[in-house]
């Protein structure tokens, strides 16, 4: 079971930054592999560096040590929380929460959640998401969330390396330094240094505010976790 951490007063999300996470970062180089030419690392593991094609930036696991970034996310405990359906800011399982089986989307912005839609973000559950808007600035000043019947694997958000010049192209993304979403059919892959999973949400059904903090009234407890009644 994960170990609940605070900082200052406040709960520090499962798949937060530790500043004794941060890894020296291996030079990008171009590769020719099985499936064709892309990027690497000249030491590159092919268990831990690449998967879904695209080559993975690599990160520690430290959780708990050092002073936490809260602007920033582990990039293997945000894949292991997309792939096996863990909240985002406890660490424990969203499945069995719900008698219909569907999963709790949360994401900062002021959008509706839409069918389709893809997203970094994992599952959370209703009361993990009232203490979130309350105590997460972004959050606070607007969020979106929606329940899902399922979210499927996408693709990866990244940086593309130009396959010329091997320099990072410019994001396609609203915002500077946004990461660009590279879907795991697209040859682009190949030349993306993939920070976290993708996901695409279906069956979306809009949860207001109101809605989030029924639900996590309702819905209080987490079987084995420190959460036994709503805050």
């Amino acid at each position: 079971m994960p170990e609940q951490f605070h900082w200052r007063g406040l709960r520090v999300p499962y798949i937060t930054a530790w500043s004794a996470e941060a890894v020296l970062q291996p030079a990008v180089v171009r590769v020719t592999r099985r499936g064709g030419k892309g990027i690497g690392y000249e030491d590159e593991d092919p268990v831990t560096d690449r998967r879904h094609e695209a080559l993975w930036v690599r990160s520690g696991m430290a959780r708990g040590r050092g002073t936490p970034d809260f602007s920033r996310i582990n990039s293997l405990r945000q894949k292991r929380a997309m792939r096996y359906d863990l909240c985002q800011l406890c660490g424990f399982t969203v499945l069995g929460i719900r008698d219909d089986e569907r999963t709790l989307c949360l994401m900062g912005g002021d959008s509706p959640i839409e069918e389709g839609e893809t997203t970094t973000a994992p599952p959370i559950h209703p009361v993990c998401a009232k203490y979130s808007v309350e105590n997460c600035p972004p959050l606070r000043r607007a969020h979106a969330a929606a329940l899902v019947d399922c979210s499927r694997l996408w693709g990866v958000a990244g940086v593309i390396f130009d396959p010329v010049t091997m320099q990072p192209l410019p994001s396609t993304g609203s915002r500077p330094g946004d990461l660009d979403h590279v879907h795991v059919g697209d040859k682009a892959i190949r030349w993306t240094l993939a920070n976290f999973t993708v996901h695409s949400l279906h069956g979306v059904t809009p949860v207001s505010t109101d809605e989030l903090y029924a639900m996590a009234q309702s819905q209080p407890g987490i079987p084995g976790g420190e959460l036994v009644s709503a805050p």
